[in-house]
């Protein structure tokens, strides 16, 4: 018997590799549930109809014009606009609830009306937090050459979608860095309150989470309306935004961020066990916060959705938050092991069950948001959460030599051996907190890097509400000529088209006049026209952008001669 076995110490290799592999089956296991199983959820908000119809011929001038949609949708100043047969507008101006109905959209019209196709654009928020925008055409008297899509609002400018994730991003550290963190000094180590560099830590992640919360609310305004950083300030944008779930989420947390500066400002003034009472509770309602302004907030079932986001947000600030205050403060040049141990073992229960409910909630919101392996492989939102789950495993790895620390911990003659004997990061001659300082540090730069991919996910278009993008390539017969049509979605609701017409010997053929619009008769929208350049001899291109996602049929008339003209249609599957 070995000299170890006699003293009564555990000679027993730390569980590392077992507990590894274990965590590495369940995130396999939560995958193949993730995409072998649930139903179809809600997706943004759909417009289900209209007043005038889509492609209808009225033959009295209307006096407004009603949308309603699916769901419930927050209005722009200019939610609605509706452009003549010459171009110019011809709404008032005046957006708003038809019949104080949330999920409708309406504006008047005014002046004379000429006779001729009208185009109404429209732009509104969805319950998501997601902008939606499209286009449709009806006619007064006769149909005419529809007005340009030039008035249809375009995607949110790519300068104010990268500031409103950083200040997402910004907003998730704050979190972990000031409530996290000093729920870990709470709870864990209360010595380490008379430390600066652990206070700074909490100080820093109070100002993160406030320059985080206050540029989201100022972004979300220009976010919505499509146009640039400097309607950060336009009150007339952020007053819009303030009367949403979003905009009020974001005022409660500025209010709960003030009732967190005077807790820590007043801390001892304070028993310790109200500090931690206060901290534990502020956390959570934190974490609603960010529940009530992302995918949570809409869709099936959001009670559950909301409380599994909260929980979320709440166990990732806890894991986080203390990874943080372990590496920069507890460990920063500490050798002494009985100093390290107290506080990596508590936290490292904390870890543990902050895990576990990362884990089930995340296993659930991947579950509603994502029903199949196309989803995954062939959307954003897809490519975006695998590699949120690649990053989770890294995490999951480091954390599992961290554990490992832990329990040699509890048997100090057997740690060095044990480390030298069992552990896979071990690393002769080092003393065991050397080697939990490198575990931590994978840890908090994995996890740094989840609440990267946790800021794309929420301004990504939820998986639901994307269909996969399927290039579509055809050739028709038109009158005496062929088309071919080559249709590519980019899987943002938008599609480049390349049409391209050959004669009756195979050659290219420039027509007298080539026509392309865009149709989705299973919601009575369109026709769009599709702005078609001219490439070369008898080739156009095209680039559209369409109001949802659906299978859409692409109508394309060609002109050859001036009695000859014939149309062709194709499917077209756009996400």
């Amino acid at each position: 018997m070995s000299d170890r076995a006699s003293r009564g110490v555990s000679t027993r290799p730390v569980p590392f590799a077992g507990r590894f592999v274990g965590l590495v089956a369940g995130l396999v296991g939560a995958l193949l549930l993730v995409v072998g199983g649930g139903g179809p959820a809600s997706a943004h908000s759909i417009l289900e109809g209209s007043s005038p119809a889509s492609g209808e011929v009225v033959q009295q001038a209307p006096t407004s014009v009603v949308l309603t949609f699916s769901e419930a949708v927050t209005l722009l100043p200019d939610s609605v606009r509706v452009f003549g047969p010459d171009g110019a507008r011809v709404d008032d101006g005046h957006v708003g609830h038809a019949h104080d109905d949330a999920a409708t959209a309406s504006v008047g019209l005014r002046g004379r009306l000429a006779q001729g196709t009208y185009l109404v654009a429209y732009r509104i928020v969805s319950a998501d937090s997601h902008p939606v925008s499209g286009a449709y055409t009806f006619s007064l008297g006769h149909t005419s050459q529809p007005p340009t899509t030039a008035g249809i609002a375009s995607g949110p400018v790519r300068s104010v979608d990268v500031a409103l994730g950083l200040g997402r991003w910004l907003a998730y550290a704050g979190s972990a860095l000031g409530l996290g963190a000093a729920l870990f000094l709470s709870w864990c180590w209360p010595a380490g309150w008379r430390e600066t560099r652990a206070r700074r830590v909490v100080n820093a992640g109070v100002l993160l989470l406030t320059l985080g919360t206050t540029s989201t609310l100022l972004l979300k305004g220009p976010y919505d309306a499509g146009t640039g950083p400097a309607d950060a300030l336009d009150g007339h944008l952020l007053r819009e935004v303030l009367g949403t779930t979003y905009g009020r989420a974001l005022d409660a947390r500025l209010l709960l961020i003030a009732a967190l500066i005077l807790l820590l400002t007043y801390r001892d003034r304070v028993s310790d066990r109200v500090l931690r009472l206060s901290l534990s509770g502020l956390l959570p309602v934190v974490g609603i916060t960010f529940a009530l302004c992302g995918h949570a907030a809409a869709g099936s079932h959001r009670p559950v959705a909301i409380v599994s986001d909260t929980l979320h947000v709440t166990a990732m600030s806890l894991w986080l938050g203390g990874l943080v205050v372990l590496l920069a403060v507890v460990l920063r040049g500490a050798d002494d092991h009985d100093v390290v141990a107290t506080p990596a073992r508590r936290f490292s229960r904390v870890a543990a069950g902050a895990v576990g409910v990362l884990a089930v909630t995340g296993v659930y919101q991947a579950l509603r948001e994502v029903t199949s392996w196309d989803v995954l492989s062939d959307t954003h939102y897809g490519h975006v959460l695998l590699v949120k789950i690649g990053i989770v495993a890294v995490a999951l790895f480091a954390a599992a030599g961290s554990r490992a620390w832990a329990w040699q911990s509890l048997h100090p003659v057997a740690a060095v051996a044990a480390m030298t004997e069992a552990s896979p990061m071990r690393s002769e001659g080092t003393p065991p907190p050397a080697r939990l300082r490198r575990t931590v540090a994978v840890e908090t730069a994995a996890l740094l890097g989840v609440l990267v991919a946790s800021s794309l996910l929420v301004t990504s278009d939820p998986a639901r509400a994307v269909a996969v993008p399927t290039a579509v390539s055809s050739t028709q017969r038109v009158g005496n000529a062929s088309v071919r049509v080559s249709a590519v979605p980019d899987g943002a609701r938008a599609v480049s088209v390349r049409i391209q017409v050959l004669g009756t010997d195979g050659r290219p053929l420039e027509p007298r006049e080539l026509d392309a619009s865009l149709s989705l008769a299973a919601h009575d929208v369109g026709p769009l026209p599709v702005t078609l350049t001219r490439a070369s001899t008898g080739v156009r291109t095209g680039h559209a952008s369409v109001p949802f996602a659906g299978t859409w049929r692409l109508a394309v008339t060609v002109r050859t001669s001036a009695i000859d003209e014939a149309t062709a249609y194709v499917e077209i599957p756009i996400a």
